[in-house]
Formats: C-alpha cells, sequence, structure tokens
C-alpha cells in the first residue's frame, strides 16, 4: 500500500516556497535591480533561507526513496522529474528576457543559452545564469548523481553512509580554510571543485539525507545533533553571503519534526489542505519561473508608475500562473511520458547477468 500524504510535508514545501518569493519580491529585486521602488523596511524580508530549505527537503526525500528502485533507474527517475520543466524554463526565460528587455537589465546571449541547457554557469566564467535562482538544479542533478553511485549494488549502507556523509560536510570546510580564506587567492582547481560541482552547498543535501536516517532509526540523536551543528557551520562559511542561519536553523527543526512527527493536525492546516496541497504541487515550477519572470512583468508595471504595492502582487500572480503552466503542461507530462520509458528499460536478473 502506498504510504498516506501526509499535509506536513506540503506545509514545509509551502514555506520554502513562501520565504523565496517574499525575500526576491520584497527585497532581492528592489534592491539589486533598476527601476522599482522599496515596500517599507519592515515589509523587506531580507533574511534568505527558502532555496536551502528546498534542497534539504530533496535530500530528504532522495534517501527516502533510493531504496525503492534499483540506483540507475532512480537516478533516470530524479532527473526525469527535475530537467525538462528546467529547459523548458530556461529557454522561456531566455525568449522573454530578449523580447521584454527593459533598460539596466542583463541581457542573456546564446552562449548563456546553451551554457545554461548544459548547467554549466558555475563551470564556465563565459556562462552567466539565465535566472540567477536556478543556482539549486545543478547543486540536485549533482547530489542525486553521487547517491546512486553510492548506493550502487548497495555497499555504502549503515556506518559506511555516515563516514561518507561526515567526510562530505568537514572535506569542503577543509578546503575553504586552507585555500580559501580571507585575503587568500585559491587555485583555479579549488574554486572549480567547490563551486563549479556545488560541493559547496553538499551540505543541504547531506542534512535531509540525516535526518531521514534519524527517523528511521538508522543514526542517534546525538549525531544527527553534531551533524547538523557542522551543517549550520557549512552554511556560515560557505557562499553565497547573507543567507539566514537562524532561520535556516529553524527550518532544519521544523523539518525534523515533520521527519519524527508528520501527523499534523492543526485546525489552521486541515482548514487550509487543499491550497496549501495544490502549491507544494506546483512548487517547483513556481520556483523555476518566478524570479526573472516576475520581475519583468514587475519592472514594465513600475515603469508605468505602479508603486510597489501594485507591481508586488503582479510579480507573485506571474510567479504562480506560469508555475502552475510550466507543472501542468510540462512537467507532469514529461515525467509521465519519461517514467513509462525508464519503467521499460531492460531489468537485470541474478541469473542470467542481463
Amino acid at each position: 500500500m502506498r504510504s498516506p500524504r501526509h499535509i506536513s510535508w506540503d506545509a514545509v514545501r509551502v514555506l520554502g516556497i513562501l520565504a523565496v518569493l517574499a525575500f526576491h519580491t520584497t527585497f532581492l529585486t528592489p534592491h539589486t535591480l533598476p527601476g522599482y521602488d522599496l515596500p517599507p523596511g519592515p515589509l523587506q524580508m531580507d533574511f534568505p533561507f527558502g532555496a536551502s530549505l528546498l534542497i534539504v527537503i530533496s535530500g530528504y526525500f532522495a534517501a527516502m526513496t533510493i531504496g525503492k528502485k534499483p540506483p540507475l533507474r532512480w537516478w533516470l527517475r530524479r532527473l526525469a522529474r527535475l530537467l525538462p520543466a528546467f529547459f523548458v524554463a530556461v529557454v522561456v526565460i531566455f525568449a522573454a528576457s530578449i523580447a521584454l528587455h527593459p533598460e539596466g537589465f542583463y541581457r542573456p546571449s546564446y552562449t548563456d543559452l546553451v551554457g545554461n541547457l548544459a548547467l554549466m554557469p558555475n563551470l564556465l566564467d563565459s556562462v552567466q545564469y539565465i535566472d540567477r535562482a536556478h543556482w539549486t538544479v545543478p547543486i540536485q542533478v549533482c547530489g542525486f548523481t553521487a547517491i546512486a553511485l553510492l548506493a550502487w549494488k548497495g555497499r555504502v549502507r549503515g556506518r559506511a553512509a555516515s563516514l561518507v556523509m561526515w567526510g562530505v560536510l568537514l572535506f569542503p570546510l577543509a578546503l575553504r580554510y586552507l585555500f580559501m580564506g580571507p585575503g587568500m587567492v585559491p587555485p583555479e582547481w579549488v574554486s572549480m571543485f567547490m563551486d563549479g560541482t556545488g560541493l559547496n552547498r553538499a551540505h543541504l543535501l547531506i542534512a535531509g539525507v540525516a535526518i531521514f536516517r534519524w527517523s528511521k532509526q538508522r543514526m542517534t540523536f546525538t549525531e544527527l545533533l553534531l551533524m547538523l551543528v557542522v551543517v549550520l557551520v557549512a552554511h556560515t562559511k560557505h557562499p553565497p553571503p547573507g543567507d539566514s542561519v537562524v532561520a535556516f536553523a529553524v527550518a532544519l527543526v521544523l523539518i525534523c519534526v515533520a521527519a519524527y512527527q508528520p501527523v499534523w493536525d492543526a485546525r489552521f492546516l486541515t482548514n487550509f489542505a487543499r491550497p496549501i496541497r495544490w502549491l507544494a504541487g506546483i512548487s517547483y515550477g513556481v520556483y523555476l519561473m518566478h524570479y526573472v519572470m516576475g520581475s519583468l512583468v514587475a519592472r514594465h508595471l513600475a515603469d508605468l508608475g505602479v508603486p510597489w504595492f501594485g507591481w508586488i502582487p503582479a510579480y507573485l500572480a506571474t510567479a504562480v500562473l506560469l508555475g502552475w503552466a510550466l507543472t501542468r503542461w510540462v512537467e507532469q507530462p514529461a515525467f509521465t511520458l519519461l517514467n513509462k520509458g525508464i519503467d521499460a528499460l531492460p531489468r537485470r536478473t541474478a541469473r542470467t547477468g542481463t
């Protein structure tokens, strides 16, 4: 029987996407892009943590599902969920950035388009992100690839899995201390290894995996606590700067609560279960489409004289509408189609080895 879908995880996922939207609409967009008026200071959310929270959730469910399918099939399913919507989002955002280009905005090149489709912005200096919110996608692809390789033939489990997780946490911190301290010019291979592969954000996936292992009694609470403390240290030391460690720590506690007791029956959640589940279901599409597309719409409204309390709702509406369309018309049908092909792959049997 399929396990029940708990409102707790949908609520945590909605918290993550709402935190992303709030930070980008009230702070990042008006502070870093030209042409916007600022909302009042108390309404500016200047403590980002939403994207990091969403990656932790990805790590948790990656650990939950990796044993249910052969590693190759599991990896292909993860890519089938992530990449088709990402590719379409990149192309749409590129076209909109060219067609609706406001003064002062970055105009992406075809080199940027190809580089983003190839997940190369962090590896090549000549490639800029078409949408700066897309930095999470290469990290998840690299992380899922590493998890699938470690799960190959089931050799990395138990204590060995914990040792690997500690290594992934501590090795980047050692590299940063040895080669990337204040005033130091890091060797190119270190920068490539840390930033290009997303290793400097691997602690986010590790946090999710650790919480899952603890919830299934594969890790003691003491080891979980120590590991999460190191995760917070890594979150402090690794770029990008400005992430709120306090808000992220609170989010980690919330994920631990959902993992330990997933049945939440608070009246607020049960009364709004339907919209919470709906928004959680389209959260990936909203994340992919919100930043540049919302900023473009908001900027054209701002140029017409619409104040912040007009263009911010338009920004949010654009994000939700395009996120829903991307989920409904691309992510879900593409995953269904690709999953059929993955299930049709020949299965290896112990007797024939075919």
